[in-house]
This record gives structure tokens, C-alpha cells and sequence, in this order.
């Protein structure tokens, strides 16, 4: 039932400012079918307090268990609740593309579907959008195994050497964005360096960003496919491509880092 998945009361320390006009929010997912009514049913209690006019899309990347079917039976009752899915299993970065160029309205924000992030704490990141363009969550304490925890730090320092982000959680998947500023930009990865990648747009357009901190919960249902060894792979090869266009530009193709 609901409450056994139910968040911790969570409360901003100051009061959020008035609601967005309009709000695209979407949940990337891979086989999450017991997360999707969770997620769903708190999205529908969440944003109404958060915009004036919101829309809640599901995007199946391929899932090969209930998640889609689970997701359509919310379309069929729900008319601000859409599915998107992709026929095969495409990558996290794939997927947060097709949500970025599918959202309807002015601001876009995205969590994943794994009920490891509670909704509630949008409002922490809506209550910056009067000053900013993007607003990026980061983990005040990370509620993952000790591996993917060190793989994590990992990761940042070799991103960090290579591209100099300096932020606090480079992978956080709890961000808010102008629609306009993400699609103006022409992101290339379509697996977990995607993350990294707007990031590093982001400061390359000098677009400001906020970071705020938010609660991460451990996963109930469902398996973490961050740690996997092609996700990792396909990560390490994507930032190796990136990074090779960026000082050897004219020798790759013309698909400019912008």
C-alpha cells in the first residue's frame, strides 16, 4: 500500500515563492513497474501546490516487466498524466533527451523513478527560479551501498580533472531547468555521462545555476542499474569521446559541443 513507501515529513526552511506558471516533470524508468504508482500518486498531490498548470510524463525506456502497462492505466484516468516509451532500452541519457525535447512546458524538471527522491522537495529548487535558469539538487548524504558510493566519488574526481565542474553531486538526478536553456543545447551522450555533459553546457553558455541540498532514500523496489559494468563502460567510453572533441575538435565531426 502507499504508506509503506511514504517520505519522511519534509519542510522547506522558508516558505516557497509563488507557484511556477507551468511545469513539465518526468520519471525516467527501466523496469520500475511497483515505483510507477508511487511516483505517479505523489506527483498528483505535489504539483498542483507547486504550478499553475503541470504535466507528469512516465518514460519507459524500454522496460521489459509491467512498467509500461502499469503507466497506461494512469494516461487512461488522468489527462495531464502521458507515456512515453521507447521501443528497446536506449540509456539514461537517451532518455532524458527524449524528456527535455517532449516537455510542453516553460520549465522542465526530472527525478528517476526509483522513489530514491521525494517530489516534495521540488519546492526547495522552485523556490530559485526567480533567480535562476537551473536549479540542481545535490545528495546530503547518499543512501546507497558503500561500492556505489566510492564508485560515485570516483567518478567525480576523474570528471572533475577532466572538465573542472567542481559541483557538489555531479549525478544527482533532481534537477529543474528552464525548457528553453536545455534545448538550446545539442547534447550528444546517451548514457550516464549525460549528467556531466549539461553541467559542462551549462557553464560553457554561463548559465548560473543553484545547487540545493536534498534527502535521498534508500530503493524499496526494483534494481539500481547504476553500477552496472556496460553502464559504467559505456560512461567511461562517452567521456573519452567528449573529451576528444574538445581538444581535438576539427578532427572529429562537426557536431560542435554547444
Amino acid at each position: 500500500m502507499l504508506q509503506d513507501c511514504e517520505f519522511p515529513s519534509i519542510t522547506s526552511k522558508k516558505i516557497m515563492s509563488k507557484p511556477l506558471s507551468e511545469l513539465s516533470v518526468f520519471f525516467p524508468c527501466f523496469n520500475e513497474q511497483e515505483n510507477v504508482p508511487f511516483f505517479i500518486n505523489e506527483a498528483l498531490a505535489v504539483l498542483p501546490k507547486v504550478a499553475k498548470k503541470f504535466e507528469i510524463i512516465v518514460l519507459n525506456d524500454g522496460s521489459v516487466d509491467g512498467t509500461k502497462k502499469v503507466a497506461q492505466e494512469f494516461v487512461k484516468s488522468h489527462k495531464n498524466v502521458r507515456l512515453i516509451s521507447h521501443k528497446k532500452n536506449r540509456g539514461y541519457g537517451a532518455t532524458l533527451k527524449t524528456g527535455f525535447k517532449t516537455a510542453q512546458y516553460k520549465w522542465v524538471f526530472f527525478t528517476d523513478g526509483d522513489l530514491q527522491f521525494s517530489l516534495k522537495e521540488v519546492t526547495l529548487l522552485v523556490e530559485h527560479a526567480e533567480d535562476f535558469e537551473a536549479v540542481i539538487g545535490y545528495r546530503k548524504k547518499r543512501a546507497d551501498s558503500d561500492d556505489r558510493v566510492r564508485n560515485a566519488s570516483l567518478y567525480k574526481y576523474f570528471v572533475d580533472i577532466l572538465f573542472r565542474l567542481h559541483v557538489k553531486d555531479i549525478d544527482c538526478a533532481f534537477k529543474l531547468f528552464k525548457t528553453e536553456v536545455i534545448n538550446s543545447m545539442k547534447l550528444e551522450a546517451d548514457g550516464a555521462f549525460i549528467s556531466a555533459e549539461i553541467l559542462y553546457k551549462l557553464k560553457k553558455k554561463k548559465v548560473a545555476f543553484k545547487q540545493v541540498p536534498v534527502s535521498h532514500f534508500p530503493r524499496k523496489f526494483g534494481q539500481p542499474t547504476g553500477a552496472n559494468l556496460k553502464v559504467i563502460l559505456k560512461a567511461c567510453l562517452e567521456i573519452l569521446k567528449f573529451y576528444l572533441k574538445l581538444k581535438l575538435g576539427p578532427l572529429f565531426s562537426k557536431s560542435n559541443i554547444s
